[in-house]
């Protein structure tokens, strides 16, 4: 039985530092591979470079601007997917002093021949007391199993919730994915 449990115990923590190495050039045999990797991932404790998209500056004590990353993933939702792309989008709330912070990053997930890499991201930030950031795919024409097909294109909002106390709005963008690159969708 100690053994047992040291084992799952030493494939835990293999599970958190493989995770915590999570990086742009990293290749996932799914998308809910990707999803489970990145939901073990602690920005706070990594080394690589996807740390800095969940980091955001604040005022301390001594009202002096200091850098603060995320300790742990909040959610990694999938937005859409299909057998050669995914959207997903991950939220954190870093551990800020002076005001509520949230940061939102979509990931483009394309499939290669080796697996799913990460093709291209776009990070989103909200400072507040009633901040937020979500993602909602609103794509309706085409939405069945055509979406994602010549034409269909899948198209994902993203709102940002600023401020508060008296003073907050909200925005929101579109985004749609041409090729390996995440792109704003404008109107015509």
């Amino acid at each position: 039985m100690k053994t047992a449990l040291l084992f799952s115990g030493l494939a835990a923590f293999a599970v958190v530092t493989e995770a915590s190495e999570l990086n742009r050039d990293s290749v996932f045999d799914s998308v809910d591979e990707f999803v489970t990797a990145m939901k073990a991932f602690r920005p706070a404790a990594s080394n690589g470079k996807l740390s800095a998209l969940f980091t955001t500056t604040d005022r301390g004590d001594d009202e002096q601007r200091k850098s603060v990353t995320a300790t742990t993933i909040e959610s990694c939702d999938n937005i859409w997917s299909d057998e050669k792309s995914a959207l997903l989008f991950v939220t954190v709330k870093p551990p800020t002093v002076a005001t509520d912070s949230h940061i939102g990053v979509l990931f483009l997930l394309i499939h290669g021949r080796d697996g799913w890499r990460i093709a291209d991201v776009l990070r989103f930030a909200a400072t507040g007391n009633d901040s937020g950031v979500s993602a909602e795919l609103t794509a309706l024409a085409g939405s069945g199993r055509q979406l994602g097909r010549e034409g269909f294109d899948p198209v994902v909002t993203i709102k940002e919730s600023q401020g508060g106390r008296g003073y907050a709005y909200d925005t929101c963008a579109s985004y749609k994915f041409a090729g390996p690159k995440l792109k704003r969708f404008d109107l015509e």
